[in-house]
């Protein structure tokens, strides 16, 4: 609710960042002046599970049991509820198919449970044989050239081209890690200490958050090349139950009177509620990154280990997990691509002949951040000229003493980012959308801000309070803070992109 409200304040303000904020789709979409979720109970089911999944205390086999009891009695009331849109023939599918989904539900539990009490072989058994079993309901897709066939891989340090190098040895050195360095491998949500998969992102913001907000790193971009069925094909674990559902409103309208379509358009569904079990089991954010065993990851992991056995799928396409507000709502997505078979050179045979890799581009984060140097100063003329405005005029609000410790954090703040003196960079990013939202707090609440000088100002002060001079001190406030602090500033690196695509 607070979000929606949020976005309604900022609408006149021209926020861009917007998008990246998950709007309750009750809200915003409508067939004719009805509500399609309101009249329809399985969309409302379906969301309720956003993969919002944090296991707090609870070991991963008992979160994952309580969620599935949940998922599947909702799933039985929408059996009996009412669902116009959709109709009685969706249904009668959907109730054919809930043996299926509760058999899914306890398969995960047991094979979370085999694996924590040890008994890792008989684990993988039972996973290989659900996974395989699950080959005709999962969602695929091609990787896709275009919009989104386009993706990025970021790796700390400086690896530029320079003159005289070879520019496809140094791309190598942001491919995978390489057979004969499996020893800096570690354990990661989709794959096991030891054995290279390549993780790439659709956005190199993501990619930075994924790779762990490094302050100097190198960039390229990866092309996925695409010749219709030797495409690289993913299981699509990237749906979120908003664009799903608006996908399906729309399908399903456009092709109402099309029998075959719709059929399709109900199995993709269906298909969707059906393996969501699995999808929340691999999705499931991490309560302590630093652990040396991670829980959340033994289902990803052993689901991995399938794709990479599979001769139907090359990987996953995955919507990040972090448990970070910094990503929270963003359209980006990854995808994961196990090495199947090693080149003499120690890289995927599969993966190299596939991917085309552009020049490599660098970025120092604190110095990207000297482009707001001018501004800073124009901030810090600002608050040097409300302490001369509080020694010369003749009434002193309390409004101005804010604006002066808000400019000051700002300056100390973004001083801290260009000289590069912190160490936590999830930790500053985050406090500056604070501070961009702290920002927008106060200049939309100029009115509030006047009445409440009108009214706490002493009786002889009351006829010095001059409502426009306070309205222009929060304006320019506001015009000169924007002008550095960014909601999701990371939107604001100036990255370039570079061309030359070869393949290695």
């Amino acid at each position: 609710m607070f979000f929606r409200i949020f976005l309604r304040l900022c609408g006149q303000v021209g926020c861009w960042y917007v998008k990246f904020i998950s709007i309750n789709a009750i809200d915003i979409i409508k067939v004719g002046d009805k509500c399609m979720y309101t009249e329809d109970m399985l969309f409302q089911i379906v969301m309720k599970y956003n993969y919002d999944l944090y296991r707090g205390p609870l070991d991963i086999s008992t979160y994952m049991k309580n969620h599935f009891d949940q998922y599947i009695n909702d799933l039985n009331k929408t059996i009996n509820s009412e669902n116009p849109f959709l109709g009685e023939s969706f249904i009668n599918k959907l109730n054919e198919k809930i043996p299926l989904i509760e058999e899914v539900c306890d398969e995960l539990i047991d094979i979370s449970q085999t694996y924590r009490d040890g008994y890792i072989k008989a684990a993988y058994e039972k996973s290989y044989t659900l996974f395989e079993s699950l080959s005709p309901y999962y969602l695929s897709r091609f990787s896709w050239n275009g919009r989104d066939g386009d993706f990025y891989r970021i790796r700390e340090g400086d690896f530029r081209i320079k003159e005289g190098e070879s520019s496809k040895k140094k791309k190598a050195e942001l491919f995978h890690i390489k057979n004969g360095s499996r020893h800096l491998i570690g354990a990661y949500r989709y794959s096991v200490s030891g054995f290279p998969c390549l993780y790439l992102s659709s956005s190199r913001e993501l990619c930075w958050f994924e790779c762990g907000m490094p302050k100097q790193f190198s960039y390229c971009q990866m092309i996925i090349e695409e010749n219709g069925e030797n495409a690289l094909r993913l299981i699509d674990f990237s749906n979120r139950p908003i664009d799903l559902l608006s996908s399906t409103h729309v399908w399903l309208l456009n092709n109402r009177d099309n029998e075959n379509e719709k059929t399709k358009i109900y199995d993709y569904l269906l298909n969707y509620i059906i393996t969501y079990p699995l999808a929340a089991a691999c999705s499931i954010k991490v309560s302590d990154r630093g652990s040396k065993f991670v829980e959340e990851y033994i289902i990803p992991q052993i689901f991995m280990q399938w794709v990479r056995e599979s001769e139907k799928f090359d990987g996953i396409r995955y919507k990040s997990s972090l448990n970070s507000s910094l990503v929270n709502g963003m359209g980006a997505v990854n995808i994961a691509l196990p090495v199947k078979r090693f080149r003499n050179d120690g890289l995927c045979e599969n993966l190299t002949s596939k991917i085309a890799i552009s020049d490599i581009g660098f970025m120092d984060v604190n110095k990207d951040f000297e482009k707001y140097r001018e501004y800073l100063k124009d901030i810090e003329n600002f608050k040097n000229a409300l302490w001369a405005n509080r020694s010369n005029s003749e009434y002193h609000g309390e409004y101005e003493l804010r604006l002066i410790d808000f400019c000051e954090i700002v300056l100390k703040t973004y001083g801290v980012l260009i000289n590069g003196r912190y160490d936590n960079s999830e930790l500053i990013f985050s406090y500056i959308d604070c501070l961009f939202d702290y920002a927008y707090t106060i200049y939309s609440s100029k009115e509030s801000i006047v009445n409440y000088c009108l009214k706490n100002a002493y009786p002889d002060e009351k006829d010095r309070v001059n409502p426009s001079r306070i309205e222009t001190h929060i304006d320019t406030f506001y015009s000169l803070i924007t002008k550095v602090v960014h909601k999701h500033a990371v939107f604001n690196l100036d990255f370039v992109n570079h061309g030359n695509f070869e393949k290695i």
